[in-house]
């Protein structure tokens, strides 16, 4: 009886009440798990100077009820089964209350089952275009909770932002190529779905493979069938190819409209000279000199950028990342400000609380984990060797 008391009074005393919430006796653990290395090592980067900001910031005023913040940062190495090693050290060993990352889609979906079993809530870049598309929908049915967000605009919606300024802009016919891959075929869908809303014909969809090195015969068939316009999901170096391919056909004036991952100057210069009529999508952060100066979001992204330029000595290298990887810390630091470190509690809150980001205003949801609107995107073109809004 003495040595269960004794105990107790251990337990008690390791704890610290503010409030009614219970927090950890030495510092709040926030986990932060991203490709750091190898050939997207810098979004990670990025994304992990990002959280680390947001986090000093807190800690400068004095964390969160007087405790500080450790950012608990590991490596996933872009590779599916290294984040779920990594997510379950950061939950069972860190005790992580939340978890910033990971970076790829595969990663994503790999840890989810970890994330529901033990009730920690994770934010990461690319969710693939299920989370609001399909997840979301189907756990509401089931009356099951979602501990997964996605911190991008995401396909579905991004897809139609680039549709909608394409029915704008006065084009009608919509071609379609996507890779053979289920993530491929859900875009597909996705693209067919706003071609109908706003007007356009879907007038053919064509499949790649993503190791391929040549699409010249789906391209070829995209311009036999009339299309005035392009859609895809395709990003990075199979994105390369299809420009080229689009301008050996002679489709040089029909606009290709890519993923918001190649929002960054890496994938400008892996066009080369072919970056004539692509296209992507990009949250408010992307064209923060276009805004007006009395919008409140001008101020904070301008200040982000002066902060992070003071701290790592460089400005951010894509206004996508770095800021995903602060907003991702904000959004658990300001759910475990206003109710602790208990992952299901942390998760409700973040649903059902909107986030003054910098990359955009977040409008969360049952049905949203990703939270950017389209009145918070812009169809973006590339201008001298830059991304900039195509207004």
């Amino acid at each position: 009886m003495k040595k269960r008391l004794f105990a107790l009074a251990v337990c008690l005393s390791a704890l610290t009440f503010f409030g009614g919430i219970v927090f950890a006796a030495d510092t709040i653990k926030l986990g932060a798990a991203y490709s750091m290395t190898g050939r997207i090592g810098w979004i990670g980067e990025d994304c992990v100077n990002g959280a680390k900001l947001a986090v000093d910031e807190v800690n400068a005023k004095g964390g969160i009820n007087g405790k500080q913040i450790e950012l608990v940062v590991y490596d996933t190495k872009t590779n599916p089964d290294t984040a779920r090693t990594v997510f379950e050290k950061l939950i069972k060993k860190d005790k992580v209350a939340a978890i910033c990352g990971p970076v790829i889609t595969q990663s994503t979906q790999t840890v989810m089952p970890l994330a529901e079993k033990y009730k920690i809530p994770y934010a990461a870049v690319s969710g693939g275009i299920q989370i609001n598309a399909v997840i979301l929908p189907e756990y509401k049915k089931k009356g099951k909770k979602c501990y997964t967000w996605a911190m991008s605009i995401g396909t579905p919606r991004q897809d139609e932002v680039k549709t909608l300024w394409l029915q704008k802009k006065g084009y009608k016919k919509l071609g379609n190529i996507e890779p053979l891959s289920q993530m491929g075929d859900l875009s597909a869908a996705m693209y067919a779905k706003w071609a109908k809303k706003y007007g356009m014909e879907l007038v053919i969809e064509e499949k790649f493979d993503n190791k391929g090195t040549d699409f010249t015969t789906q391209m070829s068939k995209i311009k036999a069938a009339g299309a005035d316009s392009i859609g895809t999901m395709a990003s990075g170096g199979p994105a390369t190819i299809l420009v080229k391919n689009r301008d050996q056909v002679g489709m040089k004036d029909v606009p290709m409209m890519t993923s918001d991952a190649n929002l960054s100057k890496k994938f400008i210069k892996l066009l080369g000279e072919n970056t004539f009529n692509v296209y992507t999508v990009g949250a408010i952060s992307n064209y923060v000199d276009y805004l007006k100066d009395s919008d409140p979001q001008k101020a904070r992204i301008l200040d982000f950028v002066k902060k992070y330029e003071a701290k790592f000595g460089k400005k951010p290298r894509s206004m996508f990342f770095a800021p995903c990887g602060y907003d991702t810390a904000l959004m658990f630091i300001n759910a475990m400000k206003a109710v602790g470190t208990d992952g299901e509690k942390i998760r409700d809150y973040a649903e059902n609380h909107k986030l003054d980001g910098i990359q955009a205003t977040y409008t969360f949801s049952d049905l949203d984990h990703r939270g950017i609107g389209v009145d918070q995107a812009s169809v973006m073109k590339i201008k001298g060797g830059e991304w900039v809004p195509a207004f």
